[in-house]
């Protein structure tokens, strides 16, 4: 018995240290796993704030400007915490074009005034020089991408006014990115906000341009199209 008590307890002291690396080892595992499930949810995250809205999603307001979904009639306004916004035209289309196999949808095109608050100045500042008052041409749209293909689109890749002021897709200050890859027979939907600095004579129409349509290997598969719209 002398000589198996020292055993024993040999024995029970390597049983206790496999089981603690076997614990450290699960613990370890565990903390590994939550860090993944954390940087995946971050990356999620990421392409989630990244992404345009589909069909299907509930349509957000723009952080920078107000939001102008009430305003349908000229003359009327709008003021909350992002500024003052004053809707001067409106040419409520619903119609649809096809661009090769995206169909774009052109809902609502409005000319508003804005007078952003204070603490959104400095973002309409790399816009315009007039950041404390200016007008612009808001484009409501939905794209479809009616192929099984990924497609690479533009809706506005330049905008002319009757006044002969012309922006182009870098001048959009909404930023919903609405440009670019839409996946096979994915969807997009939001708005593309261009600031105009000539209201004299007044905007009486404006003519839109999309890019062409390119397949994944950035091949032409549909010519653009010019789009002209009467207020």
């Amino acid at each position: 018995m002398k000589f198996l008590t020292p055993i024993i307890l040999v024995l029970s002291l390597v049983l206790c240290g496999c089981n603690a690396v076997k614990e450290d080892a699960a613990a370890a595992k565990e903390t590994n796993k939550q860090e993944q499930l954390s940087s995946k949810k971050n990356d999620e995250s990421k392409v989630e704030k990244n992404r345009a809205k589909s069909l299907s999603d509930v349509y957000v307001p723009n952080p920078q400007v107000s939001d102008d979904t009430k305003l349908l009639h000229a003359g009327q306004t709008i003021e909350d915490s992002k500024g003052k916004v004053t809707l001067k035209g409106i040419a409520s289309l619903n119609k649809s074009y096809s661009v090769g196999p995206v169909e774009m949808k052109i809902k609502n095109v409005k000319l508003l005034h804005n007078k952003p608050t204070y603490s959104l100045m400095d973002y309409f500042h790399s816009y315009t020089e007039n950041y404390e008052e200016f007008n612009f041409i808001k484009v409501e749209v939905e794209l479809v991408n009616k192929s099984d293909q990924t497609v690479y689109f533009g809706p506005i890749a330049h905008l002319k006014t009757n006044n002969g002021e012309t922006r182009n897709f870098e001048d959009d200050f909404y930023i919903e990115y609405l440009g670019g890859e839409i996946k096979p027979n994915g969807s997009k939907q939001g708005a593309l906000g261009f600031i105009i600095e000539k209201s004299s004579p007044d905007v009486k129409w404006i003519e839109i341009q999309t890019s062409n349509v390119l397949d994944q290997n950035h091949k032409e598969i549909g010519k653009s199209q010019k789009i002209k719209i009467d207020f």
